[in-house]
């Protein structure tokens, strides 16, 4: 079987996952407690306090819920225009290809990971470089993609 994709990575794509790892961590509990323990504590102290001391509370509670996504999506856009545009991923019984202008990589199945998520598949290569498979890019192919993946992936590891 081979598989054959043009990637297209969007900021929106870099972002929903940044966002989806973020939250899904310890940081990100420990984000969202600090702003329910904001939001308590300002509506405690608001009437008591002066000008100065509300612009930090109220700071505060929009830092994690307002802030930290606008900084997260600008660092996206930013990863985002760093991409090839020609990039074509293809997939077959020996792993990986890619293959960007002229220049091609072949990375074996013994060296890959793979990762579904509900909006894209990951393929990475080593521990922090990865290959995003939107589902855009992939349409329909995607549970079958992940299925012919993770059966090449499990044969190497028996």
């Amino acid at each position: 079987m081979t598989y054959q994709y043009k990637s297209s990575v969007r900021a929106a794509d870099f972002f929903r996952m940044s966002m989806r790892q973020t939250y899904h961590s310890v940081a990100g509990m420990c984000n969202v407690v600090f702003t329910v323990a904001m939001i308590l504590l300002t509506v405690k102290l608001w009437e008591r306090s002066g000008d100065l001391v509300q612009v930090l509370l109220l700071f505060a509670c929009l830092l994690f819920p307002v802030f930290q996504p606008i900084g997260i999506y600008f660092r996206a856009k930013a990863q985002a225009r760093t991409l090839p545009e020609d990039m074509e991923l293809g997939f077959d019984d020996e792993g990986l290809h890619v293959r960007v202008g002229g220049q091609k990589e072949d990375i074996p199945w013994k060296r890959i990971r793979v990762v579904k998520q509900p909006d894209m598949i990951i393929v990475f290569s080593d521990a922090k470089h990865g290959y995003m498979l939107t589902n855009r890019v992939m349409g329909k192919e995607k549970e079958e993609f992940f299925a012919f993946a993770e059966e090449k992936i499990a044969v190497l590891r028996r």
